[in-house]
């Protein structure tokens, strides 16, 4: 019967140990560079969640500052390596903003990251976007609206097809109203003409097959112009990404821009 105790206290403990670490509640910001305040980084903890349960995807923000002295790219594949984020598997679909506060205004970095069905939605072209977009707010230190923007852009490109530009004018709602508006406009103007009579008299109606003919026909060479274009130099805007491997063998896109 002691022996049964034990045993059975033992099992308790135990169960203790495990059920914290099992329904412990699943992070998504991780703010090492302390730039939200309480209140913004709880909001961004939920906005996260939600998200990322709607599209079966971990959507995470990951800042740092000087005291780590890794690149923002080595800094995202480290994370993963070692946390091993993923909505329903570790090391599973992710998609990473990672802001690193290691330099001065103008010379910071933001590196967008998907991971398996994240590289898929979110591959290097998509993220470079993303990264540009989110230029103008990080520039202004509106950290908190530009995670709003991460999280819609990134919610948006789950929704699109990989091989469809998000930005693409005919998934634009403006687009849809314009075409709806032009067809309308040719179906009420087809049924409009055909409710008039037809017209008979055409060019023809007037001409005399018979006794008419061309006297006489000519060219004049009149003047020749020159046009020149002036072709513009690319001036850059954006520190690009690509393709990276973590040392782990886990193949991740990337889009980088400095702010």
């Amino acid at each position: 019967m002691r022996k049964h105790l034990i045993t059975f206290s033992v099992l308790i403990l135990l169960s203790l140990c495990i059920l914290p670490s099992a329904f412990a509640e699943k992070q998504y910001i991780y703010d090492d560079a302390n730039i939200f305040t309480d209140n913004e980084r709880a909001d961004l903890e939920q906005k996260a969640a939600a998200y990322s349960e709607e599209n079966e995807i971990d959507i995470l923000i990951l800042t740092k500052d000087e005291s780590d002295g890794r690149d923002i790219g080595d800094y995202i594949d480290d994370f993963y390596d070692e946390q091993g984020p993923g909505y329903d598997k570790t090391h599973g679909d992710t998609v990473i903003m990672g802001l690193d506060f290691s330099g001065g205004a103008g010379d910071r970095d933001v590196d967008i990251g998907g991971f398996y069905k994240g590289e898929k939605y979110v591959d290097n072209d998509r993220a470079q976007q993303l990264a540009n977009d989110l230029v103008p707010d990080l520039s202004a230190d509106n950290f908190y609206d530009a995670s709003l923007l991460y999280f819609e852009k990134v919610d948006r490109y789950m929704d699109v097809n990989p091989i469809v530009s998000p930005d693409s004018i005919f998934l634009q709602t403006w687009f849809h109203l314009l075409a709806a508006v032009i067809i309308g406009v040719i179906i009420v103007g087809s049924m409009i003409f055909n409710m008039g009579g037809r017209v008979t008299v055409n060019a023809n109606t007037y001409l005399d097959a018979n006794n008419s003919r061309v006297k006489s026909k000519s060219d004049r060479y009149l003047r020749k112009s020159v046009t020149k274009t002036k072709i513009q130099k690319n001036s850059g805007g954006g520190s690009g990404g690509g393709t990276r491997i973590t040392g782990g063998g886990h193949s991740r896109s990337s889009g980088r821009a400095k702010f």
